[in-house]
């Protein structure tokens, strides 16, 4: 656990995981405070019980963002300034390496989802909605599905190409994954090649948006569908499973 804690700290000294918190928990208090509106057919969304989905999707997108911005460096920075080699004198396998700094990336990742759920937390108690605040809890064990699998699969592409590369990589599955609904409606309006492209691509890409969903159900007061969620749970067994799989050789 020494090397998951040594990137924690080192994770803790980049701005990336600020700046994007802020500007996601900013978002989140405009709505809570009344500053910012949501309008639909002309109608503006005050309730909490309606708005609370909606910046739901914030905090997805938000934290698959930053998640995929955190977790694409890690191992490429380690390697660069030559850390692996006083791994590799203790005897610790690559393995193992690879899988702690992977766990730190997932506990990064699920620390920024924290502060966002403490804004979403703010929003439900200046609503006077404090009893819906329990409902939070599961929403952010399901969103901290998609956030873990972000984490995963960036740690993994940046195992076995080169940063720039995994990074667009990365952000490319994080942002299908979130818009996957809407692509999945592009599919069927483009047809043609390009729409088989869309539906294939959308087979191998982890549904983000579908698992969001469930949990704007939970705090709607419907019930989640649970064979949603555990698609999600496969692709994070997958990913975590690359972590252990892909070998990056020293520079």
């Amino acid at each position: 656990m020494i090397i998951t804690l040594t990137a924690l700290k080192e994770k803790l000294r980049r701005k990336e995981l600020y700046i994007v918190s802020v500007i996601g928990v900013l978002i989140l208090l405009i709505f809570s405070t009344g500053t910012g509106t949501i309008s639909i057919d002309g109608k503006e969304i005050t309730e909490y019980e309606t708005l609370a989905p909606i910046l739901l999707v914030v905090v997805n997108a938000v934290g698959c963002v930053l998640s995929s911005v955190m977790s694409v460096g890690t191992i490429p920075s380690e390697y660069e300034r030559k850390t692996s080699h006083l791994i590799w004198i203790r005897g610790v396998s690559q393995s193992r390496y690879h899988g702690e700094l992977a766990l730190a990336n997932v506990i990064s990742g699920l620390a920024s989802e924290g502060i966002l759920f403490i804004a979403m937390g703010i929003f439900a108690a200046v609503n006077d909605k404090t009893s819906e605040l329990l409902k939070l809890i599961p929403a952010y064990l399901i969103i901290a599905v998609n956030i873990a699998s972000v984490c995963l699969v960036s740690t993994a592409l940046s195992i076995i190409l080169p940063k720039i590369a995994a990074g667009a990589l990365s952000a490319a599955i994080s942002l299908i994954g979130i818009f996957h609904s809407v692509l999945y409606t592009l599919k069927d309006i483009l047809g043609g090649f390009g729409g088989e492209l869309i539906k294939y691509t959308l087979k191998i890409i982890p549904d983000l948006h579908s698992v969001q969903t469930q949990a704007g159900k939970l705090i709607s007061g419907d019930n989640a569908d649970i064979h949603i969620i555990l698609k999600g749970l496969l692709a994070v067994y997958i990913f975590t499973a690359f972590i252990f799989i892909f070998r990056r050789k020293e520079a």
